[in-house]
């Protein structure tokens, strides 16, 4: 289911959003028909707010496409709530139905994937998604999304380790929690990607706690080995001033 972020309102999308919201259509565009137009995404007066300028610059290039849904359609959405901050919560206990307006037409099952994937960029530590649990989001028929691929975040950073690639889809709509045209579902835990630990969560491999450099350990060395130098010939100064007086 990544952006530099400049307003309060965006928590909102942020535990619904990219971080936190990613659709994965079982059929993909069997189900839609484009609109036309470039990505030009509607003011929000709803629910769930959003900054519409934000939206597009997470899409790849700002470039996304209002398509029509002519079928019913499953989708999946990654997320991860409460906050990833330790303590962790529990993998075995998704949490309840989490609300998002990010949808993507890609199925994951390893966290790490749907970080990167998706450019789930921890720009807040208080609302990171570390995309520890998947729910299905069915949107009806009728039903129009904006259509486009996760771009990099931040969106003014190409070579981030938060690429995106994935499929990506924006519900802009109203009321998106109480909207009956989509509905949430199903939670389930993914994978989580231990090899990947850092101070806030697991699985993000864009901010991996650092090992240790050789360079620094031999740094360190050398420096205890000048401060002993200097306190060698520091006390031997002194003795001298000793014996001349």
């Amino acid at each position: 289911m990544k952006r530099q972020i400049s307003c309060t309102w965006l928590f909102g999308i942020a535990s619904l959003g990219l971080s936190t919201v990613t659709l994965v259509a079982y059929q993909p565009h069997a189900w839609a028909a484009p609109l036309g137009g470039s990505c030009s995404i509607p003011p929000s007066s709803t629910d769930r707010p959003y900054l519409p300028l934000e939206v597009e610059q997470s899409f790849l290039n700002a470039d996304c496409t209002p398509i029509f849904l002519t079928k019913t359609t499953t989708f999946f959405r990654y997320y991860s709530f409460p906050p990833a901050n330790p303590p962790r919560p529990d993998p075995l206990k998704p949490p309840g139905i989490n609300i998002g307006r990010f949808i993507t037409s890609d199925l994951f099952t390893l966290n790490s994937d749907a970080i990167v994937k998706l450019a789930l960029f921890p720009f807040n530590p208080p609302f990171q998604n570390f995309g520890y649990y998947r729910e299905e989001v069915t949107v009806a028929a009728g039903t129009t999304l904006y259509e486009g691929i996760a771009g990099p975040q931040p969106y003014n950073q190409p070579n981030s380790c938060y690429t995106g690639g994935a499929k990506q889809y924006f519900f802009a709509d109203s009321n998106v929690s109480t909207n009956l045209s989509i509905t949430f579902a199903n939670p389930t835990t993914l994978t989580l990607d231990y090899q990947n630990l850092n101070t806030y969560g697991v699985g993000d491999p864009c901010q991996k706690i650092p090992e240790p450099s050789p360079l620094a350990g031999i740094g360190a060395i050398a420096a205890l080995g000048l401060a002993a130098s200097f306190n060698r010939i520091l006390a031997q100064s002194r003795l001298k001033q000793t014996l001349n007086r």
